[in-house]
């Protein structure tokens, strides 16, 4: 491992769901953080830095509250966007988004993306992926609650570098025959050979993988994938012909979010080695217990290591992750230096 680095630490309350960016040669970072998910106190915090030297947080949602997941992208022109979730449960977001042309050192007034029913509209979790052909692609998902929890899939398509998006339909599960909600929150990467491929978080025990032929628009049926999940959050990047994986290697709905690791793929994602490993089990630990509510996940965090971000670098591969609901962490990764993992 090349660098590891504390963005925040001990933070008051609780953190989670971080989301990273590079610009020139400093990170830019971004997380939510209240008493604990969807606290009326929870804002979208962000800080920029490197070697271990970051900005002091700062508010960059207003007075929008509670807030969730923030994602980072940069678009063409250099500008950054900031999308993020707000609503008091899960099952009413809205998201959001604000713009900087400064590298994230001054952001526009928060805007709505979409004037839609409630919903996960764009980036949900992770940074859209751009295509070869410039589309962008964001995995999206909708979470409904209640006595019969139902989670559904599908994909944002944006043609204007992430100004405005449009959806795909949800990508097919058999609700009667699944395990559980369903699934939410996919993580895409595309092929050499141009196909797009994704795996969605799943409440199964395993990831769900579903691919595309026409840069998006359609999706194959959802099919249990052979690697395990833990009902977390993933991310997934594509350096040339290999794909990284970053998530905890556990199987079940809400089972422990540690170890955290990086699996790589050099088969398109058909089989999957462990590569790295950001975070070990805590010794003599037993699993964090969750408490899942459309109202939102009620833990200590103790053991916990999760929600990763993963995104390439010019020098390799970089991470942020959620260090115990304490903290983020960001890790540089150097796929060229095995050794140094």
């Amino acid at each position: 491992m090349t660098e590891k680095h504390f963005v925040v630490r001990d933070v008051p309350g609780q953190c989670h769901g971080s989301t990273v960016c590079q610009v020139g040669d400093s990170f830019v970072v971004a997380w939510f953080q209240g008493d604990h998910e969807g606290a009326a106190n929870s804002r979208i915090w962000l800080s920029s830095g490197a070697g271990g030297e970051w900005t002091a947080p700062e508010v960059v949602s207003g007075d929008l509250a509670p807030c969730w997941n923030p994602v980072l992208h940069r678009q063409d022109s250099g500008a950054l966007l900031l999308f993020f979730k707000v609503g008091k449960s899960i099952s009413s977001w809205r998201t959001f988004h604000t713009t900087s042309l400064d590298g994230g050192g001054t952001w526009s007034a928060p805007q709505p993306l979409s004037t839609d029913d409630p919903g996960g509209r764009g980036p949900v979790r992770t940074p859209p992926l751009r295509l070869r052909c410039g589309r962008l692609l964001a995995g999206a998902s909708t979470e409904t609650w209640g006595v019969t929890p139902r989670w559904d899939s599908f994909v944002d398509i944006s043609d204007d570098d992430g100004r405005s998006w449009r959806r795909t339909e949800d990508i097919g599960i058999d609700h009667d025959t699944f395990p559980g909600a369903g699934i939410i929150q996919p993580a895409l990467w595309q092929t050499p050979a141009g196909e797009v491929r994704l795996f969605a978080r799943s409440t199964a025990g395993w990831l769900v993988t579903s691919s595309s032929t026409d840069d998006g628009e359609t999706w194959s049926a959802g099919v249990l994938s052979s690697v395990p999940n833990n009902n977390s959050g993933i991310s997934v990047c594509a350096v040339d012909e290999t794909v990284y994986l970053a998530h905890n290697p556990t199987s079940g709905n809400w089972a422990s979010r540690a170890p955290l690791l990086i699996s790589r793929s050099t088969d398109d994602g058909a089989s999957w080695q462990p590569w790295a490993t950001l975070e070990e089990s805590l010794e003599g630990a037993d699993g964090e217990t969750y408490h899942p509510a459309d109202s939102g996940v009620i833990t200590t965090g103790f053991n916990e290591f999760s929600y990763p971000c993963l995104v390439r670098t010019p020098d390799g591969l970089a991470v942020t992750y959620t260090w115990q609901r304490r903290g983020i962490v960001l890790a540089l990764l150097n796929p060229s230096n095995r050794s140094k993992l």
